[in-house]
């Protein structure tokens, strides 16, 4: 049993392939006679009407496609909640400004429908009893539309399909498939959506008298019938006329037919001749298969054999030299694409894990740098702490209270912007540091400003992300006012329901609406240098980072009226807790 396996079983690979090559030369000679009736007369019998089955199908299939397409893009020009409902306030509307408006964004609406199916040909409104029938044609031709006048190829309710005909462009080259659509508005007039699609991948299908070569050289026929059983088109000129009932000619032509979603029919019909060419084709190409297969077989054995073994040997040996830490004597060539592209990727590999090691080993020296690195940031704010606590205690000894008081509020300042606090305070917390803000501030301008703060009780302990206050007020000190005039501020915070609302009001000059646009508007160079909208900008990301689209930032303003900024948040924010908890900020 061992040696029987031994003598089936080899364990060299050259000795396999001997054994493999010499099995599959020898059962194809054994087996030719009975192969030769069977796979000749029977298999591809059957396997060319499949094929030719499976082309009609296909053609079948493709212009189903392009009949839905059109309804699909119909659903696009419908009156409900598409592009017609546009086009119905068009036609009904009289003022001037309102028709331009909705000219301009039914023609843009369009385009970009003709932009994203690029298969479509022309398509418009057509509106009965319009002095200007014809409405938003995609194309610059002249048309003539008279839906009496075309092909009707089927019915289903309120679509009718027409064609196959030139398309109204005018080009004689270009066959058509349509749809026209009666949009119903209750306005007594009737509209209507006509949609063309271009007969790409049905060329086939188009070429006059059959003569489109398919495989070696078939001509083949095609007859279209709409559900009542008449021609719609058809390049069989003698047998198959269009309006006229479909009979299936006998004899003549070999008939592969596949009916569509909505009843209509698509024949494929081949010449007798023709269609018994593709069986004496592959009825010579197996002869001389069977005439060669001895022969070839001996030779692909020796061929196969010197181009695998070859390879295989190289490799080996460029892997041994790896796993020996050898250098590599460059990577030969094999004179097979795959194998030279694994000793390609072999090298590559290799040279790829040298690098590996010695990034390791410049990581592993940076990370020293890092740690080093990071020891300094943390001792810089806490050296610039201690340097204002210095600073204070200097002024009081000297009896300097004024320069205490700044500096002390200066340090809780710069304590809650740079400090150790979570990026998730209270609101308490946000507004003592606002209030100590305004207190610095006012030292500054020598309080010429009047700032108030209206805080409701039930809103101190909501939580909120930090420094989300302080920008709005230091927007309107900086921006609201003129250099040298003092102003009202109010900061007021309430709870409303399950939100709470922060608003900042000032009384200064106020600003236009274009302005306010602009606030917000990362492109805009100048507000960039004068430092308007900087702050708006950072609070307005901070709410979309950890409030989505639950929080409202809104802008009201007006020349001489002053502005207001009002933040609307929710009360409650989702996982807080596991929100930077514990970063360290000093």
């Amino acid at each position: 049993m061992r040696t029987l396996y031994r003598l089936f079983s080899p364990q060299s690979l050259k000795s396999r392939l001997a054994l493999i090559l010499t099995v599959a030369t020898v059962i194809p000679l054994l087996l030719t006679g009975y192969i030769s009736y069977r796979w000749i007369y029977i298999v591809q019998t059957e396997k060319i009407q499949k094929d030719w089955m499976d082309r009609t199908l296909l053609e079948r299939d493709e212009l189903d496609r392009k009949l839905d397409e059109l309804a699909r893009v119909s659903q696009l020009l419908d009156v409900e909640g598409g592009i017609g409902r546009d086009v119905v306030q068009f036609i009904t509307s009289g003022t001037p400004y309102e028709r331009s408006i909705l000219y301009r964004n039914i023609s843009q609406s369009m385009a970009n429908v003709n932009f994203s199916n690029p298969n479509l040909g022309v398509m418009l409104y057509y509106a009965l009893g319009r002095e200007e029938s014809l409405l938003f044609p995609n194309t610059d031709a002249k048309l003539e539309f008279k839906p009496d006048s075309l092909d009707i190829f089927y019915k289903q309710k309120a679509f009718v399909y027409y064609g196959p005909y030139s398309s109204l462009n005018g080009n004689k080259n270009e066959p058509v498939f349509a749809l026209l659509r009666k949009l119903e508005y209750g306005k007594g007039t009737p509209l209507y959506a006509y949609i063309e699609t271009k007969a790409v991948g049905l060329e086939t299908m188009f070429a006059p008298g059959g003569k489109s070569r398919l495989g070696a050289g078939h001509s083949v026929y095609h007859v279209l019938t709409g559900p009542d059983g008449q021609v719609a088109y058809s390049n069989l000129e003698n047998e198959a006329r269009t309006g006229e009932r479909f009979t299936v000619p006998k004899g003549s032509y070999q008939t592969f037919r596949a009916e569509g979603a909505h009843g209509w029919t698509l024949y494929q019909l081949i010449p007798t001749a023709d269609y018994d060419r593709e069986m004496n084709k592959w009825f010579a190409q197996f002869m001389l298969l069977a005439s060669l297969s001895l022969a070839l077989g001996i030779g692909f054995a020796w061929l196969i054999w010197r181009m695998v073994y070859r390879p295989i040997r190289i490799i080996n040996r460029e892997i041994r030299r790896f796993s020996n830490q050898q250098p590599s004597s460059g990577v030969p060539a094999t004179g097979l694409t795959e194998f030279d592209r694994i000793l390609d990727n072999f090298g590559q590999m290799s040279h790829r894990i040298s690098e590996l090691i010695t990034d390791v080993e410049d990581k592993e020296k940076r990370r020293g740098e890092l740690e080093v690195e990071k020891l300094l940031v943390q001792i810089n704010p806490h050296f610039l702490h201690n340097t204002l606590n210095t600073i204070q205690w200097l002024a009081r000894i000297q009896g300097q209270e004024n320069i205490a008081k700044l500096v002390s509020i200066f340090t809780r300042v710069l304590h809650y912007n740079l400090g150790k606090k979570n990026i998730i305070v209270t609101v308490r917390e946000e507004v003592d540091a606002v209030r100590d803000y305004i207190d610095l501030q006012n030292i500054r301008y020598d309080h010429s400003f009047n700032v108030v703060l209206d805080v409701e009780t039930e809103s101190l302990d909501v939580l909120i992300p930090r420094f989300i206050l302080q920008p709005l007020v230091e927007n309107a000190l900086y921006h609201g006012f003129e250099e040298d005039e003092g102003g009202a501020i109010e900061v007021s915070i309430t709870k409303e329901k399950n939100f709470i609302l922060l608003r900042v009001r000032d009384n200064g000059r106020g600003m236009p609406e274009d302005k306010q646009k602009e606030l917000f508007e990362d492109e805009d160079e100048q507000l960039r240098k004068s430092g308007l909208g900087i702050g708006l900008r950072y609070v307005k990301k901070m709410l979309t980072v950890y409030y989505g689209s639950k929080s409202e930032l809104k802008v009201e303003s007006g020349i001489g009226l002053g502005t207001t900024i009002s933040i609307k948040l929710p009360d409650t924010l989702e996982g807080a807790e596991a929100l930077d908890t514990g970063s360290d900020r000093g």
